[in-house]
């Protein structure tokens, strides 16, 4: 039984037709059992992001099964078979067990380390385990690339650092505002990126979020997700002077804060007002920075902590890849001890039968008791035992090492075993 890995992602194809290949959380279970129609695949299970879109298998014969997989996600998607074959990607055996837990530790990712991926992971398994796709052999895979991706978390600082402009926001609202605990936070915009600026701020801490924006009700949508309060945006004045952090992303053409806005609802404010301006064009007057009571940053600014804290991630990639290299190696050595025991197993039939029709050649020879016959049954399985220990144990050692596929095939081929395992 092989692992397989098909795939299409970012690399491979463009975005809109990534968008096409998604499976979306409601119709994953069908899709799963729809899989396991297809008769060389045995196991499956499929993880599919916003990034990528891949089927982990194990299968009975590899060129059937990727064809068997490249129809499937052709028909579940509506793009041609052709489209598909062009991006599709395959690993095989070590490979895809080195290409799942890359995935997993976020060396794959668009953005080096990103946690997003490990939950989508653990989601991906515990569906297919769900619906009963995931059995031996795939359980064993991605319980070990869950932890393979929070060593990579722990061990190494390759999610430690900055790499999009929405934590550099929070970030930098935090470091300039002595920390964002019991500070009330304002995001102006309700789009992707405004998601995102607000999470990041209430998992620095925000004592209160607000959300401003031009469609109301979308600004509530947003808050509640973030057991905030939405505003009306035309308060965004006055608001500018009870707030100690405001984060705009919006796609206005004009600038929503002005800097006598500004000017006016900071007058005599003790503590100063924190601005970012994640808006592109910019939401906030340039100008603003003159004023004493407001400290404004913008995307220029916060884009070099972004690269930044990108080059510090990639700096970590050699640790990660150390971790993977070794996960792999124990998997596989575990892996192949697997497939040894039903070889095994064939050995020991094949000896023992060879020694039941020496034993039956004795009794037809002579006349024997069925005491001596106990005994001779016993004494010639002891000495098929003795016989096998060594090379058995040698074998079990040898195939955990970095060699031991071609010791366990050459086992397979002096002794004529051809045991599949179950």
């Amino acid at each position: 039984m092989a692992i397989v890995v098909c795939g299409l992602s970012h690399k491979t194809v463009p975005l809109p037709i990534l968008e096409q290949l998604a499976v979306p959380p409601q119709t994953l279970p069908k899709a799963l059992n729809q899989l396991l129609d297809h008769d060389p695949i045995h196991e499956a299970v499929i993880l599919s992001t916003c990034n990528r879109t891949e089927i982990y298998a194990t299968v009975h014969r590899f060129h059937p099964a990727v064809q068997a997989v490249r129809r499937f996600v052709s028909d579940i998607s509506g793009v041609a078979s052709d489209r598909v074959a062009e991006g599709l990607y395959t690993y095989y055996d070590t490979s895809a067990v080195q290409h799942l837990f890359n995935v997993a530790s976020g060396a794959d990712s668009m953005v080096v380390g990103e946690s997003e991926i490990l939950g989508q992971v653990r989601e991906a398994y515990r569906v297919a385990k769900d619906e009963g796709t995931a059995r031996r052999m795939l359980s064993a895979l991605f319980q070990r690339a869950l932890r393979v991706g929070k060593r990579a978390r722990t061990e190494t600082a390759v999610a430690r650092h900055v790499v999009s402009l929405p934590q550099a926001a929070a970030r930098t609202a935090g470091e300039l505002a002595g920390g964002l605990e019991e500070r009330t936070v304002l995001v102006v915009g309700a789009g992707h990126m405004a998601e995102l600026a607000a999470r990041a701020a209430t998992e620095n801490g925000a004592g209160t979020l607000l959300v401003a924006n031009r469609t109301f009700e979308r600004g509530e949508v947003l808050a509640s997700k973030f057991d905030g309060r939405a505003v009306e945006l035309s308060k965004l004045p006055e608001l500018l002077g009870e707030v100690d952090v405001v984060v705009t992303v919006t796609s206005s053409v004009d600038p929503l804060i002005t800097r006598d806005q500004l000017a006016s609802a900071t007058e005599g404010r003790a503590r100063e007002l924190v601005a970012i301006d994640l808006g592109m064009p910019r939401d906030i007057e340039p100008s603003a920075r003159d004023l004493d009571s407001v400290v404004l940053r913008d995307i220029e600014d916060l884009g070099v902590i972004v690269e930044r804290g990108a080059e510090a991630r990639r700096a970590e990639l050699p640790k990660v890849e150390a971790i993977v290299e070794e996960e792999v190696d124990n998997f596989c050595a575990w892996e192949r001890s697997l497939a040894l025991g039903p070889s095994i197993t064939e050995l020991r039939a094949w000896a023992d039968s060879i020694r039941e029709r020496e034993v039956k050649k004795i009794a037809a020879k002579r006349a024997m008791t069925d005491e001596e016959r106990e005994d001779v049954d016993r004494l010639t399985r002891a000495i098929m035992n003795k016989f096998l220990h060594r090379p058995v144990t040698q074998m079990k050692e040898l195939v955990r090492g970095k060699d031991g596929q071609v010791y366990l095939e050459a086992f397979q081929e002096i002794f004529g075993l051809d045991a599949e395992t179950e």
